[in-house]
C-alpha cells in the first residue's frame, strides 16, 4: 500500500501544482516551485475521493447485500474474490485519505483549525466504512508517502472504531472552540463551510457507530448511554436539509455526472434494477410506495407491445428468472418475460446470473433520485445521456438514518424515544427528501403524477398497521423482532443510493426478512453458489504487496463476520429456507 499511496500522493500534488495560478502567492515564497498545495483545492478533491469507492466500485454492494437496488450476475451469486474490491480499497486510501491526511497536517502548520477538524471528520467517515466492510485495515501505520512503512500493520475493526471515536471528539472540540473570525473552507462542496452542519455530521457518525457497538455485550452499556446523550443533544442530523451528502455536477466534458447516470443513461447499461425492491414498492404492501416514480424509470409500458410475447402480462403477477417454481400459481407461463414485475417494471431476481439479452432499451433504469435522471412520467422512452442532468447525490449520513437508528435503539435497548414514532419520522424524512428532490430538480417533472398527501398518509398508515400487528412466528422470535423487521424493511427502502448502509443493517439485525412466494420475490434464500458474505474479502493487491496483511486462510469472508456482527445468522442466509 505504501507504494500506491506514495505514487498517488505525488501525482495529486503535481496535478494541483500544475493547475494553480496566482493564489499560490499566498502560500509559497516561490510561486514557480510550490512545495505545498492550496488547502482550498485539496478539500473538494478529498470529498470527491470519498464518493468514488462508495458508488463507483462499491455500487456492487447492492448485489452483495441481496436486497439492493441492482443485480449483476456473478456478484449477486456471491461469486467474487479479493480482486473484485482492489479498486474500492485503493480508492479509499489514494483518492481520499491521501488528501485528508495532507489537509490535517498542513492545517496544523498553517493554524487553520476548521480545515483540520473537517478533514478529521471526513477521515473518520472513511475509516468507519472500511472497518464495517473489512473489519481490519492499517490505521496507525497508514502514513501517506515515503515516510510510511513498507508493510503497515493491520488493526482490528474495534480498535479502529476506538481511534475514530477519539478523532471525532478531537474534531468536535476544535469546531466548538473556533474563534468568530476562524477561516473555513471556501471550497467545501458538502456544507459550504457551515460549522454547525459539520458538528451534526460528527455526532450522527458517532450515533451510527454506537448502534453497531451496542451489538457487543461488553460495550452495550457504554453505547446505550452514548445513544441517549446524542439523542438529547439537539446536534444530530434531524432534517433532510442537513444531510451529509455530495452532489455531482451536470458536465459531460469534463465528465462530472453521477456515476450511475453515466452507466445507465446510455444504450449498454451496467446493472438491472432489483426485482425484490421494485416488487416490494409496487406490490407487497398493497399500496404503491410514493417514492417509486422517483427511484425507477420505466423505459416501456406493457411487454406484449415491446417484446411481442403475444399476451399482456398481468400487472399484479410478478415473473421470475429461474424457470418454473413450485410455489407459484398455475397462471405462471413460460411466455412471461424474465424479470417482469408488472406494469412495465422489469429487472432481475437476486442471484440470476444468466446472460442479459439486448434489452438496454426495455429494462427499468434509475429515475430522478438519486442520480438526477428522469421522473417516471409514463412517457416510456429509451433514455440517453441527455435525459436528466446527472447532477445526482450520494447520501452518506441522513436524517432518515438518524430516525431509523434511534427507532432500532429504542426498540431493542429502551433508549429515549418511541420506536413507532421514530419509524414514522424516518419514513417521512425519506419520502419528503425524495419528493422534494424530484420536484425541485427533475427536467420532466409532472406535478399531476406527484403522490398526494392522501397517498402518502395511506402508505404510512399501512406500514404502521404492520408494525402494530407484528407477532412472533417461525421467523421472528418475539414481537420486538417482528417490529424490527418492519423498521429495517423501511430503512432498506430509504437507503436507495447507499447500498453500504443496507448491507450493514442486514448483517447487524438479520432483517428485513423476505419470504419466497408469489408476491415476495426471493432475496438471498435460493442463491446456490455461495454463502452470504459476512464481510468483504481483503483486496488481492493488498494481500500480495503487504506482508502484514492477514492471509485469506486466516480470514474467510464467508465465515468470519465483522467485529460488531454478533447476532447468529439464520439458515436462510446460506441458501436454506
Amino acid at each position: 500500500m505504501k507504494n500506491i499511496l506514495s505514487i498517488l500522493s505525488t501525482a495529486v500534488l503535481l496535478l494541483v501544482a500544475s493547475s494553480c495560478g496566482e493564489d499560490w502567492l499566498d502560500v509559497n515564497t516561490d510561486p514557480n516551485n510550490p512545495t505545498d498545495p492550496d488547502l482550498d483545492l485539496l478539500v473538494p478533491a478529498a470529498q470527491l475521493g470519498i464518493t468514488q469507492p462508495l458508488i463507483h466500485e462499491n455500487g456492487r454492494l447492492g448485489d452483495v447485500q441481496a436486497l439492493g437496488h441492482n443485480a449483476e450476475g456473478t456478484i449477486s451469486q456471491y461469486q467474487f474474490t479479493g480482486s473484485d474490491f482492489n479498486n474500492a480499497w485503493n480508492d479509499f486510501f489514494t483518492l481520499s485519505l491521501v488528501n485528508l491526511n495532507k489537509i490535517i497536517d498542513d492545517a496544523a502548520e498553517q493554524e487553520l483549525p476548521a480545515y483540520g477538524a473537517i478533514a478529521k471528520l471526513h477521515k473518520a467517515y472513511v475509516y468507519v466504512v472500511i472497518a464495517d466492510m473489512w473489519s481490519t485495515a492499517p490505521y496507525d501505520e497508514a502514513v501517506v508517502g515515503a515516510e510510511g512503512p513498507d508493510n503497515p500493520q493491520f488493526q482490528d475493526g474495534e480498535t479502529i472504531y476506538n481511534s475514530v471515536l477519539s478523532l471525532i471528539d478531537e474534531a468536535l472540540a476544535t469546531l466548538g472552540g473556533l474563534p468568530d473570525d476562524a477561516l473555513v473552507p471556501a471550497t467545501d462542496i458538502i456544507y459550504d463551510g457551515n460549522v454547525d452542519s459539520w458538528v451534526r455530521m460528527g455526532n450522527t457518525l458517532k450515533l451510527k457507530m454506537y448502534i453497531n457497538l451496542a451489538m457487543l455485550e461488553g460495550r452495550r452499556a457504554e453505547a446505550v448511554a452514548a445513544i441517549n446523550q446524542l439523542a438529547q443533544s439537539g446536534n444530530l442530523i434531524e432534517d433532510y436539509s442537513q444531510d451529509f451528502q455530495l452532489q455531482y455536477g451536470a458536465g459531460l466534458a469534463p465528465e462530472n455526472r453521477h456515476r450511475w447516470h453515466q452507466t445507465h443513461y446510455q444504450g449498454n447499461k451496467t446493472y438491472y434494477m432489483s426485482n425484490f425492491m421494485m416488487n416490494r414498492m409496487k406490490n407487497e404492501y398493497g399500496i404503491v410506495d410514493p417514492r417509486i416514480r422517483y427511484y425507477f424509470y420505466r423505459q416501456i409500458g406493457e411487454f406484449s407491445d415491446a417484446l411481442g410475447t403475444g399476451r399482456v402480462v398481468p400487472d399484479d403477477f410478478p415473473c421470475y428468472g429461474f424457470g418454473a417454481r413450485p410455489d407459484l400459481e398455475e397462471t405462471w407461463t413460460a411466455t412471461c418475460p424474465i424479470g417482469y414485475v408488472g406494469d412495465g417494471y422489469t429487472g432481475r431476481d437476486h442471484g440470476d446470473g444468466t446472460g442479459g439479452p439486448n434489452d438496454g432499451g426495455s429494462r427499468t433504469t434509475y429515475g430522478v433520485y438519486p442520480v438526477m435522471g428522469l421522473f417516471d412520467d409514463n412517457s416510456g422512452k429509451i433514455v440517453t445521456q441527455s435525459d436528466g442532468t446527472g447532477a445526482g447525490v450520494v447520501p452518506m449520513l441522513t436524517s432518515y438514518m438518524t430516525k431509523f437508528y434511534l427507532a432500532e435503539a429504542a426498540l431493542l435497548y429502551n433508549t429515549d424515544g418511541d420506536p413507532r414514532t421514530l419509524l414514522q419520522e424516518g419514513i417521512e424524512q425519506s419520502i419528503n427528501k425524495v419528493m422534494d428532490f424530484g420536484r425541485n430538480n427533475a427536467t420532466n417533472y409532472d406535478a399531476a403524477l406527484e403522490p398526494t398527501e392522501t397517498n402518502v398518509a395511506e402508505y404510512m398508515a399501512r406500514i404502521l398497521e404492520l408494525y402494530d400487528a407484528a407477532q412472533p412466528d417461525a421467523y421472528h422470535a418475539s414481537v420486538a423482532e417482528a417490529q424490527l423487521d418492519v423498521i429495517m424493511g423501511q430503512f432498506q427502502l430509504a437507503n436507495f443510493g447507499n447500498p453500504i448502509e443496507s448491507y450493514n443493517n442486514l448483517r447487524r439485525t438479520k432483517y428485513p426478512y423476505v419470504p419466497v412466494g408469489k408476491n415476495n420475490i426471493q432475496a438471498m434464500s435460493i442463491i446456490p453458489n455461495n454463502k452470504f458474505p459476512r464481510r468483504l474479502p481483503l483486496p488481492q493487491d493488498e494481500v500480495n504487496t503487504n506482508t502484514n496483511a492477514p492471509r485469506p486462510s486466516d480470514i474467510d469472508w464467508r465465515r468470519d463476520p465483522v467485529f460488531w456482527d454478533t447476532k447468529p445468522y439464520p439458515a436462510r442466509f446460506d441458501g436454506n429456507l
